[in-house]
C-alpha cells in the first residue's frame, strides 16, 4: 500500500511542476504565430468564458461546451472533453442531478464523471469525479477538467485567479497519506472543495465540488 501511494505522491508532484503551464496554454489565446509573440500573446489575452453556476443546465451545457471548443480545435480533445447535450441524463426520478459521464467510449475500469445539482431550475452546484491515476494521459485530463470547472463558477476569474483556488484547495500541498490531499477555499460567493476518495487505505480517486454560496459575504 506504502509503494502505491508513493506513485501517487509522485503523479502529484507531477501536477504541481505543470499547472502554471497549462493555465497558459489552455486559458489564452494561442496563434499560429512565432513563439515569442505567441508567449507574449498568452500573458495579456484570455479567452472569453461564460460561467455556468446559477444559470439553467442548459446554459452549462452550452457555455462548457463553448469552452473546449475555445482552448483546442483538435478534434480528439473536443471529443473527450465536450458534453454531448443527448447522454446527459437524470439520477432520480426527482430530477435534481443530472449525471454525464466523459470518454464512454474507452474501455477503461474507470471514467471522469460530472453531477450537476438543480435547485429551482438553475445550477446550484456541481461534483466532479476524476479517478486516481499514474498515467500522463489521465493526469493531463484531470488537470484541464479542473480548470474548466473553476472557470465555469467564476467567470471573472484571470489565470492568476484560476491559479490561486488550486493553491488555496492544496493542490500544489506535499502529502504523507491520502487523506491529507485536496482542501477547500470560498472566494466570489463560491466555494470549491477538493477531497479524497478512499478504500481501504488506497485512494481511489477524487472528488471536485464547486458550489454557489446564497447570501453569504466571502
Amino acid at each position: 500500500m506504502e509503494k502505491k501511494f508513493d506513485e501517487f505522491k509522485e503523479y502529484f508532484r507531477k501536477m504541481k511542476k505543470v499547472f502554471f503551464l497549462i493555465l497558459v496554454l489552455f486559458f489564452a489565446n494561442c496563434s499560429s504565430e512565432s513563439d515569442s509573440e505567441t508567449s507574449n500573446k498568452s500573458k495579456d489575452v484570455e479567452i472569453s468564458v461564460v460561467s455556468g453556476l446559477g444559470k439553467s443546465s442548459t446554459e452549462y451545457v452550452a457555455n462548457w461546451n463553448k469552452l473546449v471548443s475555445d482552448i483546442s480545435n483538435d478534434e480528439e480533445t473536443l471529443l473527450f472533453f465536450s458534453i454531448n447535450p443527448d447522454k446527459v441524463r437524470w439520477t432520480t426520478t426527482e430530477q435534481n442531478t443530472l449525471f454525464y459521464q466523459f470518454g464512454e467510449n474507452e474501455n477503461t475500469n474507470s471514467s471522469f464523471v460530472i453531477n450537476i445539482a438543480i435547485r429551482n431550475e438553475i445550477v446550484d452546484s456541481v461534483e466532479f469525479f476524476s479517478p486516481a491515476s499514474v498515467d500522463e494521459v489521465s493526469s493531463q485530463r484531470t488537470k484541464l477538467f479542473f480548470l474548466i470547472l473553476i472557470a465555469m463558477a467564476d467567470e471573472t476569474l484571470d489565470k492568476d485567479g484560476r491559479e490561486s483556488v488550486l493553491s488555496k484547495i492544496g493542490l500544489y500541498d506535499e502529502v504523507s497519506t491520502p487523506e491529507q490531499i485536496g482542501g477547500s477555499v470560498k472566494l466570489n460567493n463560491i466555494q470549491y472543495v477538493v477531497e479524497p476518495l478512499i478504500d481501504k487505505g488506497l485512494l481511489i480517486g477524487i472528488n471536485f465540488y464547486t458550489t454557489r454560496i446564497v447570501n453569504q459575504s466571502n
